[in-house]
Order: structure tokens, then sequence, then C-alpha cells
């Protein structure tokens, strides 16, 4: 009988170390095993939150686990799925060696300065991680053309939404602030977001926050309240 949860190796940390690693080998060498970990890095750290839950010295010591496991209990012990990735990824090196070494790339990737946008610019896969909700706005009101222009598909966005839209509002805001912030100048957000999120611009996304910042106050602000009549 499995003791363990299938989940903590198919899901979480330890599931996507091991993908990056892989997506790394199949790249044929156009990735950098020590850059997509880098990058991996950069995501866990992105905010407080992650930081706060899961830190990276744990990831690291999750993969040592994971290695302890494989040793001593063997493959069988582990979700198929989760040997099917560590086969494909560690070319015959025993796999609890193959989890330590990544363990150990981590923790030492973990002490240096994080890596800038500059000179490792965003990976589609770490975008999405990062601005999950313009990719998500875009599937769902930009990218069938239902709406002919971007203030268009705002628009039906907020009414969709309306009443029950702040918390859906915020994260969509968020995302749009912090690619702002993050990346000012045309030529970063191009090399880091719009080319995976063609529809993304500066004014664009200004005019998403704007929007949804006028609903917000003309919807959802309080009112001041009449007192009794003199």
């Amino acid at each position: 009988m499995i003791s363990h949860t299938g989940t903590l190796f198919n899901d979480g940390p330890v599931r996507r170390v091991v993908e990056t690693a892989l997506r790394a080998r199949q790249s044929q060498g156009v990735l950098d095993l020590d850059d997509e970990l880098r990058r991996f890095v950069r995501t866990a750290c992105a905010a407080d939150t992650s930081r706060w839950l899961l830190p990276v010295a744990s990831v690291a010591a999750l993969l040592d686990h994971t290695a302890d496991l494989l040793r001593s209990e063997g493959p069988a012990f582990f979700p198929r799925t989760f040997t099917e990735r560590l086969d494909a990824v560690r070319d015959g090196v025993p796999g609890d060696e193959y989890l330590r070494e990544l363990a150990g790339l981590i923790r030492g990737i973990d002490q240096e300065p994080e890596a800038g946008f500059a000179d490792l610019p965003l990976a589609d896969w770490e975008a999405a991680a990062r601005f999950p909700e313009l990719f998500g706005f875009g599937a769902n009101w930009i990218h069938d053309g239902e709406y002919p222009s971007l203030s268009d598909s705002v628009m039906a966005f907020v009414e969709a939404e309306h009443p029950f839209c702040s918390e859906t509002f915020s994260r969509l805001v968020a995302d749009a602030q912090s690619v702002l912030v993050l990346f000012p100048r045309p030529a970063a957000l191009s090399v880091n977001v719009t080319r995976w999120v063609p529809w993304v611009s500066h004014d664009g996304l200004r005019q998403i926050i704007r929007m949804i910042d006028d609903h917000m106050r003309t919807e959802h602000s309080e009112r001041p309240t009449r007192g009794p009549s003199p």
C-alpha cells in the first residue's frame, strides 16, 4: 500500500523542478538548465507570500527528501507519472543522484543575486505563472475577436463580472500594474511580456486599470448617507 500522497510528487515544487529540467533537456541545447532553474528560483521568490509559504531552501530540502525515498523505497513507491518524468530527464544517472544534483543547483542559485530581466528575460511559462490574469483575459475576452476593441472587451468583462467583481478585478489590475512597473520601457515590455501575450501594451494596461477603477468608484464606493431632516 502506498503511504504517501501522490500529489506531493505530481504537483507542486518537485514536479516543477523536474519539469524545468526536462524542458531544458528536450530543447536540445536551446535552453540552458542553469538559466531555467534561475527562472524557477526567480518565480518562486516573486512574491512575499510564496517566499513565506515555501522558501527555496525548502524546495531543495524536498528534492533531497525525495531522493532519500527513491533510494530507500524504490520507484514503485512513487506515482508512475513522476518516475516517467524523472526517467526522461536523468539520462542514465541514478534518480536519487539526479534529484540531489538539482537540489544542489537550486541551493547555489538561491545564494546568488536574483537574475535580472535584462540578462534573463521571462520565459513563456514564467510569464504565465507571474501574470495569469493577463493570459486569462486574453483567452476569454480578446483572442476570439468577438469585440472590436480593447475598450469593448474590458466593458464586456466588467458587465459579466458585476456585481461579484472585487476579487476578479483586483487580480487583473494587479497584474496590469505589475507589468507597468517592472517593464516601463517598450523594448523590455516586448521581450518579456508582449511576445507571450500579444495584446498587451502600456496604453492597453493603463486603459484596463482606468476602466476598472472608474467602475469600482462608480458602482462600489460607499455613498454618504443623509442625516435626519431638520
